[in-house]
């Protein structure tokens, strides 16, 4: 007996609602997160360990690349910061249909480009 089941094995043609592709932006600023803190830990462990590490620290953050991992991890806390308090606020009862929790989920990403703008200007 053969099964008579779509199978669609081709995830270009499956398009995500605004509300899953908040979801996944969450948990992956929640691993950039992860791999921030031991970047800043030992940034700051380098800066206060001496003088020398001190003047090091400054030196890479006159540098493009160290900048750019700065905005990261400030972005994405922003990012992970307000789909947090997104989900508190499902939690509690709001945005729970389709249509508010995608209208909730494309407000939280323009805030958060927003916010990440000003960060990027902020930093340069």
């Amino acid at each position: 007996m053969k099964k008579q089941r779509p199978v669609n094995i081709d995830l270009t043609t499956i398009k995500m609602h605004p509300a899953a592709n908040a979801s996944i932006l969450h948990r992956v600023s929640g691993v950039i997160m992860v791999f921030a803190i031991g970047i800043l830990l030992l940034t700051l462990s380098t800066s206060l360990s001496s003088a020398e590490g001190f003047a090091k620290i400054q030196g890479y953050l006159d540098g493009f690349f160290f900048m750019f991992i700065i905005f990261g991890c400030l972005s994405a806390l922003t990012y992970h910061v307000l789909a947090g308090v997104r989900h508190l606020l499902m939690d509690l009862g709001h945005f729970e249909e389709l249509a508010s929790g995608n209208s909730s989920a494309k407000v939280i990403i323009y805030i958060w480009l927003a916010i990440s703008v000003i960060i990027g200007v902020w930093l340069w």
